[in-house]
């Protein structure tokens, strides 16, 4: 800004700016300018803000105001402003000061003569047809304002969201109220919200302390009573310990009694024996000892007599039988047996009575002991003296003392038990009330987080929205103007738009160019770099489309198609790129063989660390935690002490020189990686940067490593085998980790694609590169790319992706989390509460503070994911089978285990690869098996083919022998030789036999074998195969057990090819077997008989037979020269020489192209400026308007009264028809004008100008395609040589001379080639048909395509005569280096010295010549292609020129003689509107105006002002009928009650007193005055039915009402009910109170239901009025009553938040429900109440109460008018409906009343109360409500005081009547 600007505004205005652009946008300080100077008087309406509302205000006000000063002022002006483009402001300025200063000048010049208003008012004209209107009576205040109101509509219309700019405008007073109130609000509820926490602090600080005494309390109380339980125990143990030692004393004593009778009964048992021996040997010997015998007793036994078979016989008979001898012993036993139980029972008996008798003799002494002692003590007692018995008394006392200290200690223990329990419940109860809060808040806040977060979210799409939304309007502009730049070129050229301009077009459209339409982006220096890059790119793409032979230069399949490429070029470069790029190599991966790498990734608080901690857990995997592993880094590299440096060695002995101490530098010691990375992390962390992802994957990396490094555990113990399952559940926690789970990593697509990088070694940015750095002029083979978009591997074996539904759950999860800090336990509010049972956990409970728990850090987090999920969920669906989305919103057991089952699939699938990599194993070990069955099998065919052969030789042999034995005379061999001869063969053949016997047995085993490992091989190929089903799950697996299934079957059929092998090695071995056996029983054979074997076997002796003897053709064939691997030096500077030769011949093809495009675009501008020009010629002003204008004016200057003559019209009719001839006139003089353009335009020799252009650019891509041609062959000359071993010079020296073609741009034929270009020499080429076809066009071009073909020509001969290519030599330097010799016809020369010449193989030599001769006729074809399509291009690009050109002049004849046929053709209609005005004799009430080739009649601007409607008269309210009040009285009557008593309820007398003074002011209608005040108080008494005194104004107008709108009492209890219906769904916040607005847009009963005074619903039949009074009536009536309802009970409430009264629906339906029929008003009632339908609605004791009392019973307790109360009317109802319910009462009575009369009288109030109180104290508590009908109520004992109240409210009183009756 100029110093002059600053000077007059901060001196003269006083306003200080810094920023012109930005201080003026809002228009404000141009009004605060135009008010110092007295110019804009409303300046206090201006509003300075930036806002659309009042920057349109402003601008709207300074308008006239400016215009008035003589600035030109219009929308885009303002609009300009309010962008804040520059310089705008700063014009407007200088124009405004300059205006002003000469107003001031004015002023100054006229302040005395009265002319300042006269030169104010005349500064700009509006329109010269308007100035000469205003001096015939035009409104020039009506051309102001329409201007005005033009200039607020453009406004508007530039301004987006009119609606909300003029809302705005209107509502702005409102919304500072708004916000003052939102403010106020604010403040007193953060007052509020600190008392409260300050009251909650306090409180709890005070429960703290209590609970803190409690607990002291508690825990002494706990000590001591631990004690008394310590010494309970202690002393129990002494019982126990007594009670044992008694047990065992008896246990002895049982013992040693058990012993003593075993004893006793041994004794019995031994006596017994005794007995029973001396008894026997009584009855054998006598009483002397001696035996006796039985037949002679005296005689002795020793005597014997007689024989010894009488003896014998004797001794039988005397002898005792055996069975009496049996029954003897049995009868003993038993008797034995008896008298032992005897025995025993009679010990048993005797030891009982003893024991008997013992504790008898105790307690008898006991007894004797404790009477003594009573005796004692009596006889003691007795003898003491008085006061010992006192002290006796007294100890007594004590015992009774201490018995009842006893049971108050008893009881005092069971009252602290209780109070114990009561503050347990307290204690829980308060617990709970804690939780419930915490709850609460917790809600809140994720309540308010989620707000936040959907604000947030909404203002990020508003503004993602608001952006594609200017984007596409730019956008669809630019559209439009391409399209019209199409239809445009279409139309000039009438032709489609060219490739190559549509392209050019198109690159202006997305750089946004100016010339096209507006831009997308302002168009600024980087936009114009931006847009010199596009046209490279525009030109790069023209290339493109050049070397496809597509677009502009596309073939048609007659000229043979797209030109292709050079496959034997493509090969080569191929093959050096594959040669130069760097690989990674398996060593340089990790090694991960685990059998488990899994990650878990997903949305923040989806649970991603539970799941991986589960995992790890459940399967022994190490658990990687990115920022763990950050965090023991930094501390690694914080703890870091580097080395001491070692010592410095000192000189040895055989050192010369000693360096000194200070000179030596010690060896640097090596940082360890893990402290590098951790400084780096530090390092970034420090400076509030994120962490290198770099930094994090190495990291991870690393960790993955170190998971195998964990030590194996210590082998298990032999001894501590069988001691349990302890032992091995350790053995199992020591196993080392079987992999790794990654918690939370990786989060975005680089950190995944730098992990893979790390793992697998996939680097996509490097396939891409090589992909985009692949050649273009030589593509290479089909799959030699990389594929950048096939399926991918990756090194993990499932990443788990963590979803939630929605953003909700995330927040929850985050702020619901607590901790208690005693024990460290982590609990959830919602999802994981903490235990209701542990008091003082929720007090102790607080937040989680780690940056998880931030609520920004929650937001961002959330943020960052919702932009992140998508592209690594997109880079993780790009790898096979890795993702495996997990629901984290489902319960978190199943979580658990769907994250288990992906982990646990992954294992089967690598056990299944196990399973086929042992399939396979053993696959081989059979298939080896049955190849070494194979062998055996052959080498024992082999064994016995040769046994059958030396048999059959062996035959042979003995034939031979014995004729050499025969004697040749007589031809008869010798006996005895032959017989010999004979053994010896027969031994031999024998023997051979047998090996032909054995080893055809052997390869039957053989065979067998084999085929049990055929067997074997199928099976395990089977078992590999059935392992590809688990191994799909796994990507790497399934890809395993495929490579493992094929392994086995090749296995298989390697093993079946064997066994077919042995096979047939078995059968040739029995064939051979078979023949051995006949020869040996043949008695003789021929000399020629030979062994007949199997095929194989003769197929086995041949091929063994041809491997023994060389072929003759391996002597004769010639090999051919192999290539050799190139070196990698040379393989670069040969890929760097192709890749500058690329880049030289594509950057020249672009330049051209960008040229050619430029110049093809000035070509089409030119022809667009001339045709604009030529347009803007055609428009420009001539002075036909204001020969309308002055014509207008004069036409309406005559008299009206004049017009009618006659002679005025033909005079009018005249002057018509000369305006008509001089505009014809003016056209006439336009047309030759134009003409004369037009022959201009043809004679310019701008076509001729680009032609020669055309053909120098066309010139310049032919120069570029030889200089390909050549370089490329020499590339290809030395990539062959290279091939071949024919290596360059190692010296450096340029061996080679680099071969160029012609100079095509001089225009000069080289002296070679003036024979094939000469017409008149032999050697002239014939050169093709589009050749000269560029002698018309270019003939410098022709000249330059001949040279390019005679050379190609000359070069094809020297390829096919195999003339310089290759060489014949090769040159050997100093050094040794093979080096290619020199090209040219001086080869001596062509030598260096030093370079020794060594000739090259005939071999080599012929495969370079083949090579090049193939690459380069190649090369040959492909250029004439293009050569072709060039001239083809060049030839139509200069025809385009031409045709544009005529094309041009043309279209601008067309338009000059449209032009001027329109231009006549509207003056014709102009003339025939004049005459048509002239013969009607009106004057010419609208503008007319020749705009361009059209006639204007402008219906808006009125010459002549138009004739004033007539006023519409406002509806009125008919009269209603004598006594009927209108609704104007009504609210008359509404107001003036509601002023004196707004509460309802007033004296009877002034109630009267005003009813009066409304009849006497006429507020009433007739039929009411004279009624005296006496008359009044009788008729209005029936509203006072308890005589009190007191009624409600509200009955009495609600009568009056009914009494008006009989309509209103004909509504039932559906009617009502469907009101309540309607006016709850207006009711936006559910407490019954409706607003203004929502009143009036609810409608009513009495307004749907059409009611209308004097209709057929009126009662009032005699008033009744026709169908079309009927009809015509248009006031609503219906809606002024709505109003009335308002004005009564509108101000019965509180004002609302904003300061509103409200209105309680449901009273005022209440005051509405009076009927004629009371019951029926009553039922109305309780349906309004209860919100039903039904006519036997019920109610509840509120309802009933409500109903009784609309407006509340407390106003009319003060008066005696509220008798009830809602406990009363409480017991009412539940007597009615426990009576109701046990049926004591009858079948309900009717519904209706006949004859309108009330129920008979039941009870008293007072027996209805008791019973009530009965009913309430006899009925348990119950859970349902108790509810009543109307009916029951009516008909029911105990509501008879109730319902006379309510009989005496819903019936409906004529109150006209009723005074009419008094």
């Amino acid at each position: 800004m100029s110093d002059l600007l600053k000077s007059w505004l901060g001196n003269d205005i006083g306003i200080h700016i810094q920023n012109a652009e930005k201080d003026f946008a809002n228009g404000c300080l141009f009004g605060q300018i135009l008010h110092q100077y007295g110019m804009q008087p409303d300046f206090e309406k201006f509003d300075n803000k930036r806002t659309p509302d009042a920057m349109v205000n402003n601008y709207t006000r300074l308008q006239p105001s400016l215009v008035k000063l003589g600035l030109q002022f219009d929308t885009r002006t303002a609009n300009s402003l309010m962008r804040e483009e520059p310089g705008v402001a700063l014009r407007l300025l200088y124009t405004l000061k300059q205006n002003l200063g000469q107003i001031n000048k004015d002023v100054q010049k006229f302040q005395h003569s009265g002319r300042l208003g006269k030169e104010l008012g005349a500064t700009v004209p509006v329109t010269r047809a308007l100035l000469d209107a205003q001096q015939h009576n035009t409104h020039k205040e009506k051309t102001a304002s329409n201007a005005l109101r033009f200039f607020e509509e453009n406004m508007r219309n530039k301004v987006d969201n009119n609606n909300s700019l003029m809302e705005g405008m209107k509502l702005r007073r409102y919304m500072e109220e708004m916000y003052r109130q939102e403010r106020r609000a604010d403040t007193l509820t953060a007052q509020e919200h600190a008392e409260m926490e300050a009251t909650r602090a306090t409180f709890r600080a005070s429960q703290l302390t209590k609970m803190e005494q409690s607990k002291n309390e508690k825990g002494k109380k706990l000590q001591h009573d631990d004690a008394v339980h310590a010494t309970l125990l202690k002393h129990k143990e002494e019982l126990e310990r007594e009670e044992l030692r008694v047990e065992l004393a008896l246990s002895e004593k049982a013992r040693r009694k058990k012993l003593e009778e075993l004893s006793h009964a041994s004794l019995d048992v031994s006596h017994g024996i005794d007995a029973f021996e001396i008894n026997m040997k009584r009855l054998v010997k006598g009483d002397t000892g001696e035996e006796i015998s039985a037949m002679h007793p005296g005689r002795r036994s020793g005597a014997v007599e007689g024989s010894p078979m009488e003896h014998m016989n004797k001794m039988k008979s005397m002898s005792v039988p055996a069975s009496k001898l049996l029954e003897a012993s049995a009868s003993y036993t038993s008797s034995v047996a008896a008298q032992r139980a005897e025995d025993v029972a009679t010990k048993r008996e005797r030891e009982a009575r003893r024991r008997k008798v013992v504790v008898e003799q105790q307690q008898a002494a006991e007894l004797a002991a404790s009477k003594a002692a009573e005796e004692l003590l009596v006889a003691t007692l007795a003898q003491q003296s008085q006061e010992e018995l006192k002290l006796a008394e007294r100890l007594w006392q004590l015992r009774q003392e201490k018995e009842v200290m006893r049971e108050n200690r008893i009881m005092r223990e069971q009252q602290y038990a209780e109070r114990r329990e009561k503050d347990w419940e307290a204690t829980l109860k308060r617990e709970s009330e804690l939780h419930k809060s915490m709850k609460e808040q917790y809600e809140a806040q994720a309540k308010v987080e989620m707000e936040a977060w959907k604000v947030a979210e909404a203002a990020r799409a508003a503004a993602k929205a608001a952006k594609h939304h200017t984007a596409c309007r730019d956008i669809a502009w630019q559209l439009v103007m391409l399209a019209e730049r199409a239809v445009e070129h279409r139309a000039s050229t009438g032709a489609n738009v060219p490739v190559l301009e549509y392209r050019r077009w198109l690159a202006m459209f997305t750089s946004g160019d100016p010339a096209l339409g507006d831009p997308v982006v302002p168009h600024d220096a980087a936009a114009a770099a931006e847009a010199d890059e596009k046209q490279r790119q525009l030109a790069r793409a023209t290339v493109e489309d050049y070397l496809d032979c597509a677009g502009a230069w596309v073939r048609t399949e007659a000229q043979g198609g797209p030109i292709g490429s050079n496959a034997h070029v493509g090969e080569a470069v191929s093959a050096l790129v594959v040669s130069t790029t760097p690989k990674v190599l398996p060593s340089d991966l990790p090694n991960l063989p685990y059998p488990l790498r899994l990650a878990v990734v997903g949305a923040p608080f989806s649970g991603k660390t539970s799941i991986a901690q589960d995992l790890a857990k459940r399967f022994k995997l190490q658990l990687l935690n990115v920022e763990t592993l950050v965090s023991e880094a930094i501390k690694a590299s914080e703890e870091y002490v580097p080395p001491p440096p070692a010592p410095l060695l000192a000189p040895t002995e055989g050192q010369q020189e000693v360096v000194p101490e200070e000179q030596q530098v010690p060896e640097e010691v090596p940082v360890p990686p893990l402290v590098v990375m951790g400084r780096q992390a530090r390092e970034s962390l420090a400076q509030g940067l994120d962490l290198p992802d770099r930094v994090a994957v190495e990291l991870l990396v690393r960790a993955m490593k170190a998971v195998g490094d964990v030590p194996p555990p210590p082998p298990p113990d032999p001894k501590a085998k069988g001691k349990g399952g302890k032992h091995a559940a350790a053995a199992e926690a020591e196993l080392p980790p079987q992999g790794f789970v990654v918690d939370g990593f990786p989060r975005t697509e680089a950190q995944a694609a730098l992990l893979e990088k790390a793992l697998t070694g996939l680097n996509l940015e490097q396939e891409a590169g090589v992909a985009a750095e692949a050649s273009r002029l030589a593509p290479p083979p089909l799959g030699a790319l990389p594929q950048v978009t096939r399926p991918l591997r990756s090194g993990l074996d499932a990443v788990l992706v963590v979803g939630l539904a929605d953003e909700a759950a995330a927040l929850k999860r985050a702020l619901g989390r607590r901790v208690d800090p005693a024990t460290g336990r982590v609990y959830h509010v919602e999802f994981d509460p903490p235990p209701d049972n542990n008091p003082g956990l929720v007090a102790r409970l607080v937040e989680v503070t780690d940056t998880a728990n931030d609520a920004v850090q929650i937001q961002r987090r959330l943020n960052s994911y919702s932009s992140q999920a998508v592209h690594l969920d997109d880079w993780l669906k790009r790898f096979v089978k890795l993702r495996r989305p997990i629901d984290g919103t489902a319960a978190f057991a199943d979580v658990m285990v769907s994250a288990a089952d992906a982990a646990q699939g992954i294992l089967r699938a690598k056990q299944a690869v196990s399973s086929a990599l042992a399939s396979v194993a053993a696959a081989g070990k059979a298939k080896e098996s049955a190849e070494r069955a194979a062998e055996f099998a052959e080498l024992a065919r082999g064994h016995a083919e040769a046994a059958a052969r030396e048999l059959l030789s062996a035959k042979k042999a003995e034939l031979a022998a014995a004729a050499l034995l025969a004697d040749a005379k007589t031809k008869v061999p010798d006996a005895a030789a032959t017989e010999v001869l004979k053994a010896q063969s027969a031994a031999k053949c024998a023997v051979q036999l047998k090996v032909a016997k054995a080893a055809a047995t052997d390869a039957g085993t053989y065979a067998e074998r084999a085929q049990e490992a055929a067997a074997a091989a199928a099976e395990a190929k089977s078992r590999a195969e059935s392992s590809l089903g688990d191994a799909e799950v796994n990507a790497s697996a399934e890809e395993a057990a495929k490579v493992y299934a094929e392994q086995a079957e090749a296995a298989r059929q390697g093993a079946a090819e064997a066994a077919a092998k042995a096979e047939t090695a078995r059968a040739a071995a029995e064939v051979a077997a078979a023949e051995a056996e006949r020869i040996f029983g043949a008695e003789t054979v021929a000399p020629d008989a030979t062994v007949q074997l199997s095929p194989a076997a003769d197929t086995a002796a041949t091929q063994q037979s041809a491997a023994v003897v060389p072929g003759a053709e391996e002597a004769t064939m010639q090999v051919p020269a192999d290539p050799v691997p190139i070196p990698d030096l040379l393989s670069e500077a040969l890929l760097s020489e192709w890749r500058s030769i690329e880049s030289t011949y594509l950057e020249g093809l672009t330049l051209t192209f960008a040229t050619m495009a430029e110049q093809h675009a000035t070509l089409v501008q030119h022809f667009d400026r001339v045709r604009s020009s030529f347009k803007q010629l055609l428009l420009r002003p001539d002075s036909r308007a204001s020969m309308v204008s002055q014509f207008q004016h004069q036409f309406n200057s005559i008299d009206v009264d004049a017009r009618k003559l006659k002679e005025t019209k033909a005079e009018l009719v005249l002057r018509a028809e000369e305006l008509r001839d001089g505009l014809w006139a003016v056209c006439d003089r336009k047309l030759d004008g134009a003409e004369a353009e037009r022959t201009k335009l043809a004679a310019d020799s701008f076509v001729q100008d680009q032609s020669v252009l055309l053909g120098q650019y066309f010139t310049r891509v032919l120069q570029i395609e030889m200089d390909r041609l050549f370089t490329t062959k020499n590339f290809l000359q030395g990539y062959t040589n290279a091939r071949y071993g024919i290596l360059p010079p190692t010296d450096g020296s340029a061996l080679e001379t680099v071969e160029l073609g012609p100079d095509l741009m001089s225009g000069v034929v080289p002296p070679d080639l003036k024979d094939k270009l000469d017409e008149k020499s032999k050697t002239q080429i014939q050169f093709p048909a589009w050749v000269t076809a560029l002698q018309a066009k270019s003939p410098s071009l022709m000249l330059a395509f001949k040279v390019a073909l005679a050379t190609m020509a000359n070069l094809k001969t020297a390829l096919e005569t195999q003339d310089d290519v290759g060489s014949s030599k090769v040159s050997r330097g100093k050094d040794g280096g093979k080096v290619a010799a020199a090209k040219g016809k001086d080869k001596k020369s062509s030598t260096p010295p030093g370079i020794q010449e060594t000739p090259v193989d005939a071999k080599i030599k012929t495969a370079i010549a083949a090579e090049m001769v193939e690459a380069g006729g190649r090369e040959l074809a492909m250029l004439e292609k293009r050569l072709e399509m060039l001239a083809e291009q060049a030839v139509a690009s200069m025809e385009f020129v031409s045709e544009s050109s005529r094309l041009t002049v043309e279209d601008v004849g067309k338009w000059m003689k449209a032009r001027y046929h329109a231009e006549c053709g509207a003056v014709l209609a102009l003339d025939r509107v004049i005459k048509t005005a002239a013969m009607a004799g009106v004057p010419l009430k609208n503008d007319l105006r020749l705009e361009d080739d059209a006639l204007i009649v402008d219906e808006g601007l009125k010459l002549v002002p138009p004739a004033p409607a007539m006023p519409i008269p406002a509806a009125k309210e008919r009269t209603p009928p004598s006594g009927m009040l209108s609704t104007a009285n009504l609210s008359e009557i509404a107001k003036s009650f509601g002023k004196v008593a707004p509460d309802g309820w007033m004296r009877l007398s002034e109630v009267a007193q005003m009813m009066c003074q409304f009849s006497v002011f006429g507020h009433l209608p007739s039929g009411w005055q004279g009624t005296s005040l006496s008359q009044m108080m009788a008729a209005l008494r029936v509203f006072d039915p308890t005589h009190t005194t007191y009624i409600d104004w509200r009955e009495v107008v609600c009568s009056l009402i009914s009494a008006t709108f009989p309509a209103i009492m004909r509504a039932t209890c559906a009617d009502m009910a469907d009101q309540i219906t309607m006016l709850k769904e207006a009711d936006d916040n559910h407490d019954g109170l409706l607003n203004l607005d929502q009143w009036t847009k609810v409608e009513l009963w009495f307004q749907y239901k059409a009611f209308m005074i004097g209709s057929e619903d009126d009662l009032e039949a005699a008033h009744a009025i026709p169908l079309a009074d009927r009809q015509k009536q248009a006031y609503d009536r219906a809606s002024a009553l709505k109003g009335v309802l308002w004005e009564m009970f509108g101000g019965s409430l509180p004002s609302g938040p904003d300061g509103s009264s409200l209105i309680n629906f449901r009273t005022a339906l209440l005051y509405l429900c009076p009927d004629r029929d009371m019951f029926m008003g009553i039922k109305k009632a309780f349906s309004v109440a209860s919100h039903n339908i039904s006519p036997n609605a019920r109610a509840q004791a509120e309802q009933v109460m409500m109903v009784a009392y609309p407006l509340s019973s407390e106003m009319g307790k003060d008066i005696g008018r509220s008798p009830f109360d809602l406990e009363a009317v409480k017991g009412v109802v539940s007597t009615i409906y426990e009576s109701r319910k046990a049926g004591a009462l009858g079948p309900a009575a009717p519904s209706r009343v006949s004859g309108g009369k009330a129920p008979p009288p039941g009870k008293a109030a007072a027996a209805a109360a008791a019973a009530a109180a009965a009913a309430a104290q006899a009925a348990p508590a119950a859970t349902e409500i108790p509810t009543i009908t109307a009916e029951q109520l009516m008909y029911s004992a105990g509501g008879e005081r109730l319902v006379v109240q309510l009989m005496h409210r819903y019936q409906w009183k004529d109150v006209y009547v009723a005074t009419k009756m008094t």
